[in-house]
């Protein structure tokens, strides 16, 4: 049977813009088109995005949603504007073999010469660490795709479950949710849809029965399937089946039926695939007559199973055993996602995109509908959907979750994702549910949202009852961060990380304080004053606060607006002077905290986003992802810095403290070897340092100012790298780390660490010594140069061998604070620095000498 292309009159719209619309719906199945055009969708999506009313709830939801896609995909779309597969990174870097089936550690052949012998540390935060802040409706863990409950006979605090994260992995509890340990960080950053045993498994017998996982991320769609895997030691590791996905293939899988240990039904892009051997092979049970479906919600019922796709279309079987019996009960003709579920009484419902409920008739195997569509109702075009049906209640889980008693005639906000206290309808739970299902008792569920797995209790089912919600995800960190800040000048443990999903988290002396921003971007601390810090979020608003944010969730009422900010933008603080920072929106923006907080344009005469800053002193070096400007006077003026032989958008800049002419570009995409590169005349001229990095999306570099030899990093889609020869030959920074995005680094000057935040396995730290990331004699000549006294106070002394020497004075985060020549045991005035610890770099054309040093 030929298949009937639904998407062949939008290939043809996407090369026509004046006629082509509802991108701002489609954008994601537009994508999947062979000449679909990333450039085109963005353009006419946000056109149309700009022409309806912000305002809405559900306007400013889908606009979230089409942001953030379009930020997963900035940096790996391809030079034409296609688009590769989602997972070409974890293929490149030899975590996927041809065929997409995971690759043992063992057996993976690392691109980089070596990993660095260090081991990264999780620092968290779990939701134990985390105070609410007096936020009623307050940020969680991070979101949860899938659940898996293994019983216990007697005992819930021994039930086995098992959950799974869009980006974090797979995470296996043995006590009932108590402890939580990771068990797929080989690919934590490839999501799972589904999780799945046979049925009647307990805790007794679950090692030897097998545990199916469905790859992907069916519902945010961010990231790629690699087919399903298998478990057959009670889920501590995990391999391919015979259903993987190779480089060629954009493929997604979505949920799962298991029936027994061998046979296995899930969802794929056209067909509902079927295994009758555990896995070794599969075969199309049900092949449709459409193209892209996107089959993923299921519901079973004895020999009975139910499938949805993307598109509307609803496939049956009133008996499995059967491959001819499937058919369609409803033709895949429109956009609407739909979940499904089975009643006590073996009956299948359906919950469309608008909230309409709908009960199949097997006889005529058609629906008809149910009730009324709960008020308010908004699954963001099928991205939370969920829906539980018993012989007393109707559970319809969306933003928020609402019951009914009465089959839907009336509803009850019972689920609150926008609880603001006690007064208010139902009870707080976080938004945006993914899953839910039953437990025990009659009354009582779970569900998988954004915030992560919650068990509900309802006391009854009366028409207003409040459920008991008990958060069992605590310990699960697959928080999805997308920027951290610290304060390097001292041991304090003061952070921040901004979220997707879970806005953000500070650290103040020792306490994690919830800090509200929605999805929260960007993050700031002042380094001479750990209280001042800055969140800014999806918006392009930046709050400040005074107190860490502990008092303080929304700020301290200073907060500025950046003008044409994108979903993602940059935020710099200055190396020097705390009191200014530097963010990127349709212009550099200069931000003055000295009295209140100011926002004024620098005139940098960048065309397009800024993309990237990064700041030294005085200078600036800001980019859009096409053209890097430069200012050496703080923004007075501006000069361009030309970008012969860099080829590729830009991701990120450094430039050396000291010498400005040396600076550092990282590129987007998958071409081969084009990742890095390094001037030192300015920009005149470019050389290619990528040398053997693998060929996986580096996100930004950062210089690790005031060191005797040069160390660069990368974070990367898949780790963080490092160089200390000049990009000759790079090495994988330490073991431990999740093959997840790491986002952001910073690197912790006075406790020499570098600090990475990742998109879904929380923050991370890691010792860069310099003595741990090279052979090199680093110090040379230690024992002819001295710095005293240590502690100084005002005057410190460089004891050298004789002749004059060259010193500079860098602050915690790399900033120089003061620089000049130096004879044998002459003084230095350092009464006017603040008191820190700092780096004196004393040095000639022969020697290099650096030394940390404590003033008073």
């Amino acid at each position: 049977m030929n298949r009937i292309y639904l998407f062949v009159l939008m290939s043809v719209l996407l090369t026509n813009a004046t006629v082509y619309a509802q991108v701002a719906r489609n954008y994601k199945k537009l994508a999947q088109e062979k000449r679909a055009d990333y450039h085109e969708i963005m353009r006419q999506a946000r056109m149309e995005f700009s022409k309806v009313d912000s305002r809405k709830i559900e306007n400013k939801k889908a606009k979230k949603q089409f942001e953030r896609w379009a930020y997963f995909w900035a940096n790996r779309i391809n030079p034409d504007g296609t688009f590769p597969n989602k997972n070409t990174g974890y293929f490149n870097a030899g975590i996927l073999d041809s065929n997409g089936k995971i690759v043992t550690p063992k057996a993976q052949k690392l691109t980089a010469t070596s990993v660095n012998s260090q081991t990264w540390t999780n620092i968290g935060p779990s939701q134990s660490d985390l105070n609410n802040n007096g936020y009623s409706n307050y940020p969680q863990m991070g979101r949860l795709n899938a659940f898996l409950r293994i019983k216990h006979p007697t005992d819930v605090n021994k039930d086995v479950l098992f959950v799974g994260a869009p980006n974090g992995g797979i995470w296996k509890s043995i006590d009932g949710g108590a402890n939580w340990t990771p068990k797929l960080d080989l690919v934590a950053g490839i999501g799972v849809t589904d999780i799945e045993t046979v049925p009647g498994t307990t805790t007794a017998n679950y090692t030897t029965m097998p545990i199916y996982v469905s790859t992907g991320d069916y519902d945010g769609g961010d990231v790629g399937s690699i087919g399903v895997l298998k478990s057959v030691d009670g889920g501590e590791t995990f391999s391919s089946t015979g259903l993987s996905h190779n480089l060629s293939q954009q493929k997604s899988t979505g949920d799962l039926v298991v029936i027994d240990a061998n046979t296995v039904f899930v969802g794929g892009n056209e067909d509902i695939l079927k295994t009758i051997n555990g896995g070794t092979s599969w075969s199309a049970a049900f092949s449709g007559s459409y193209f892209n479906l996107y089959i993923g919600r299921a519901a079973r019922n004895n020999k009975e199973i139910m499938y949805s796709d993307a598109y509307g279309g609803i496939m049956y079987t009133s008996d499995y055993t059967n491959d001819s019996n499937w058919s369609y009960v409803v033709n895949p003709v429109s956009n609407n996602k739909a979940a499904v579920t089975v009643d006590d009484n073996g009956d299948f419902f359906i919950q469309e995109e608008d909230g309409q409920i709908k009960k199949f008739n097997k006889v005529l195997k058609s629906f008809s509908n149910v009730g009324n569509v709960p008020s308010d109702y908004n699954s963001q075009y099928g991205y939370n959907q969920a829906l539980i049906v018993t012989d007393d209640l109707i559970i319809s889980g969306e933003f928020n979750g609402t019951h009914s008693v009465d089959n839907g005639a009336n509803w009850y906000k019972s689920l609150n994702g926008y609880w603001y206290g006690p007064a208010d309808v139902g009870t707080y739970i976080h938004s945006d549910h993914h899953r839910m299902g039953k437990l025990d008792a009659n009354t009582d569920f779970w569900s998988v949202n954004d915030g992560g797995l919650n068990f509900i209790s309802y006391p009854s089912f009366a028409a207003n009852t409040k459920p008991t919600i008990t958060y069992k995800s605590s310990n699960v960190i697959v928080t999805q961060s997308y920027s951290v800040a610290i304060n390097p000048k001292a041991n304090d443990g003061a952070i921040i990380m901004a979220n997707q999903d879970n806005d953000a988290f500070s650290k103040h002396n020792g306490t994690w304080y919830a800090v509200s921003a929605g999805d929260g971007i960007q993050s700031a601390i002042d380094y001479n004053d750990p209280n001042i810090r800055y969140v800014g979020n999806h918006n392009g608003t930046i709050n400040q606060t005074s107190s860490g944010f502990n008092g303080e969730l929304y700020g301290n009422g200073n907060d500025v607006d950046v003008p044409g900010a994108s979903f993602y933008f940059p935020l710099e603080m200055h190396k020097t002077n705390p009191k200014i920072l530097f963010a990127g929106g349709n212009e550099v923006y200069k931000l003055d905290a000295s009295s209140g907080l100011t926002i004024a344009s620098m005139n940098s005469g960048l065309s397009g986003t800024v993309e990237t800053i990064a700041t030294h002193g005085n200078n600036i070096m800001a980019a859009t992802d096409s053209a890097i400007k430069f200012s050496s006077n703080q923004g007075t003026s501006w000069t361009t810095i030309p970008m012969t032989a860099i080829s590729g958008d830009i991701t990120s800049v450094d430039f050396d403290a000291t010498n400005s002419d040396i600076m550092y570009v990282t590129v987007s995409g998958y071409s081969s070897g084009q990742k890095v590169f390094k001037t030192t005349d300015g920009g005149s001229n470019w050389i290619n340092i990528s040398g053997n990095l693998p060929n996986i999306v580096v996100n930004e570099i950062m210089l690790k100012q005031g060191q005797t030899d040069e160390f660069l990093f990368v974070a990367t889609e898949l780790g963080v790298y490092y160089t200390s020869n000049g990009g000759s030959s790079w090495v994988k920074l330490g073991s431990g780390l999740p093959n997840v995005d790491v986002k952001d680094i910073e690197i912790h000057y006075t406790a020499d660490k570098l600090i990475a935040g990742t998109y879904g396995r929380g923050i991370w730290e890691i010792p860069v010594a310099n003595n741990t990331l090279s052979t090199a004699d680093i110090l040379k000549t230690t024992q002819d140069i001295k710095v005293y006294p240590n502690p100084a106070d005002q005057k410190m002394y460089i004891d050298t061998p004789g002749g004059e020497y060259e010193y500079l004075i860098y602050n915690a985060v790399g900033g120089i604070v003061k620089q000049g020549a130096v004879s044998r045991n002459e003084a230095i005035d350092v009464s006017k620095l603040a008191p820190s610890i700092y780096i004196v770099r004393v040095f000639n054309d022969d020697i290099s000498f650096s030394n940390k040093i404590i003033v008073n």
